[in-house]
């Protein structure tokens, strides 16, 4: 029991004082004090009460006197004790339930109120029932509390009581109830909202339901909307569009091009406004493309500017300019560089045939970014009249505008190959080495490399390095078993780019005789070189030649090293494990790391049972370390052995304690 000290602070008038008083009745135990912890419920501070609920509900007895708390719902004159009621309840969760369901039909409709709002937060199944027989109850508050948490339940079961309560001539219950069926979700056919639409209170509410529990025909309603003389309405029928718009995809474009809709675009035009916040703006955007709307172009284009906005601008400028593309075509004269940039894009996803007079012009135009998108589109939209004008692109100061270039000359060149040879023969005599490496990449793109195999066969052989780069890699499987000789040759070459991608070609000719080369290769003085030529010798020579690969295994440089042995792994697989353990002594640690992890890939259990010592045993901490780790692993309790023996050796401190951590997880 408390001391009269306790009691004499649970009554003073100092709040503090209260408080301290609680805290003295927790440390005492307040079972036998009930009568002090209900008084404090009923606090004039929030603080108390906090403390006082929060004391009740560690007691083990609490859960026993769920009845009791109940009744404290019937203070009407005690807002504060009433809303700590509600709250142990809801806190008290399932445990509370029965006791609730029980005390449901009270006589008080204060009470029936608190007791739905209560089953609601608790979210118990078990309260369905309870809650679809409020929807019928004489008080209206306690119906629309019912219709609120049955939604919050998402109870599907409920939609049909709730579509019934709908007769009641209540605003409150009826708002209620539409907000439940959009949480919900489950559809609802039109008809049973529809005779709703002409209550100007509901109307939102309506739209806002619809936009979640409607199918298809819906759009109709949401698009009317759009024009309603209120702005909360028109508000919610734009994003209700695009929520349905997210369900059905497919069936919502496809109702938008098979109607006119021109006079409700103006009051989605007015959404691009900037003082409009931009979730209204991307979905008037959305819309605005869906609905192809020729007026819609020129202010997104002006839209463009904003980051946040430019993927929804772009693809409804796609929209748009696949109905109406001479409205996009029209609006070129008087666009801005950039807005023309963007706008070759649009033509070349719209499939804009029309508009290549235009792109052909932006190709002499100062600005880079719309030579490079001019030179981007032509090769969708363009034709072999086209190939010369492109052909110039490839001696461009920019490097975005060749490589655009280079794409749309290869795009087109698989419909033109004679016309684009004949474009591109200019490029090969340039003396510009940037031209006609730019040339060169082309040529990679023909299907038929025997079309151009005597200008590559060439190409090997010019002067300028970039272009035998170029040209190298140009060459395709076939068109390097036609040019392996030439290929060889670049393995002599001055510049050591030439000679990695010739090494790295000759791995797809497919002729056994470019190996001796590449064996040469193997002693390059660059490492790329001689990364490459392990890489290619393993391609092209199979596991007949991991003896020589293995040999690099004691290249000077770590990433040759690697590049054999995963080589290695890939020609034999677990048959690569003794080569993998002696990589272990190199004295590169991430040399040491790979040949590690590719034994605890490849390496099996009988191998692990057979060579694990080895690790164990190994002069190194990290192999000691990563070894224990991988025995562990691929042997088990197996492995016990082992690691004691290990550990009745071992110097090292932290290979010691992972030892015993790794022995302590087997027991």
């Amino acid at each position: 029991m408390a001391d009269e000290h306790t009691r004499g602070l649970l009554t003073s008038a100092d709040e503090e004082l209260r408080l301290d008083g609680l805290r003295r009745l927790s440390a005492g135990g307040a079972e036998s004090d009930l009568d002090l912890l209900f008084n404090a419920f009923g606090d004039p501070s929030w603080r108390v009460r906090k403390a006082a609920t929060d004391l009740f509900l560690s007691l083990p007895s609490s859960r026993q006197l769920v009845e009791r708390i109940i009744d404290l719902l019937h203070a009407g004159d005690n807002a504060g004790l009433r809303n700590a009621a509600v709250d142990m309840l809801v806190r008290m969760g399932s445990d509370a339930v029965p006791m609730l369901l029980a005390q449901a039909q009270s006589p008080d409709h204060d009470v029936r109120k608190f007791i739905v709002d209560i089953l609601g937060e608790i979210a118990d199944l078990r309260a369905i029932p309870v809650l679809l027989a409020a929807l019928g109850d004489e008080d209206g508050n306690v119906r629309a509390a019912a219709a609120e948490n049955l939604g919050k339940l998402q109870s599907a079961e409920a939609v049909p009581a709730l579509l019934d309560a709908m007769r009641y001539p209540d605003i409150l219950l009826r708002f209620a109830i539409l907000e439940a069926l959009g949480r919900i979700g489950k559809t609802i056919p039109l008809a049973s909202l529809l005779p709703f639409r002409d209550e100007k209170l509901l109307r939102k509410a309506l739209i806002e339901c619809l936009s979640k529990v409607g199918d298809v025909t819906a759009a109709e309603e949401l698009l009317a909307g759009l024009t309603d003389p209120m702005r909360n309405v028109r508000d919610a029928s734009l994003l209700g569009i695009v929520a349905l718009a997210d369900r059905y995809p497919h069936e919502i474009r496809e109702f938008f091009s098979q109607r006119n809709f021109s006079a409700t675009a103006d009051s989605i035009l007015a959404y691009l406004d900037p003082q409009q916040d931009n979730g209204k703006r991307l979905a008037a955007i959305r819309i605005l493309g869906w609905l192809a709307e020729p007026r819609a172009v020129k202010p997104l284009l002006e839209l463009l500017s904003e980051e946040s906005l430019q993927h929804d601008v772009l693809f409804a400028l796609v929209h748009i300019g696949t109905v109406h593309p001479q409205r996009l075509i029209d609006v070129w004269q008087q666009s801005s560089d950039l807005e023309r940039a963007y706008l070759a894009w649009v033509f070349g996803e719209a499939g804009c045939h029309a508009a290549t007079p235009l792109l052909s012009e932006a190709l002499g135009r100062s600005d880079a970014r719309l030579t490079q998108m001019a030179a981007h589109t032509l090769g969708r939209v363009g034709d072999a009249s086209e190939l010369p004008a492109l052909a110039a692109c490839l001696q461009h100061d920019d490097a975005d505008v060749r490589d655009a270039a280079v794409q749309a000359l290869g795009i087109l060149g698989q419909r033109f190959p004679a016309e684009l040879l004949s474009a591109l023969e200019p490029c090969f005599s340039n003396a510009s080495s940037i031209q006609r490496s730019a040339a060169v990449a082309v040529l990679g793109r023909f299907s038929d490399q025997h079309m151009v195999a005597q200008r590559l066969a060439m190409a090997l052989k010019d002067p300028s390095t970039e272009v035998r780069r170029a040209a190298l890699r140009a060459l395709t499987a076939e068109a390097a078993n036609d040019h392996w000789l030439a290929i060889q040759l670049a393995l002599t070459d001055e510049d050591a780019e030439v000679r990695r991608i010739a090494a790295e070609v000759l791995g797809t000719c497919g002729s056994l005789e470019a190996l001796d080369s590449l064996r040469l290769a193997l002693c390059d003085e660059d490492l790329w070189v001689r990364v490459a030529a392990v890489r290619s010798i393993g391609r092209l020579g199979g596991a007949a030649e991991c003896r020589m690969i293995a040999e690099r295994l004691t290249d000077p440089v770590g990433l040759v090293c690697i590049a054999a042995m995963e080589t290695l792994a890939e020609l034999l697989g677990e048959g690569a494990c003794p080569e993998f353990l002696k990589a272990c002594s190199y004295a590169d640690d991430d040399v040491v790391n790979v040949a590690l992890n590719l034994l605890g890939r490849y390496g099996d259990r009988v191998w692990f049972q057979s060579r694990g010592a080895d690790l164990l045993n190994h002069s190194s901490q990290l192999v000691r370390s990563h070894g224990a780790y991988l025995l562990t692993i691929k042997l088990g309790r197996d492995a016990a052995p082992l690691l004691e023996q290990r550990l009745s050796g071992e110097q090292d401190q932290t290979v010691v304690q992972q030892l015993r951590d790794l022995l302590g997880s087997l027991t």
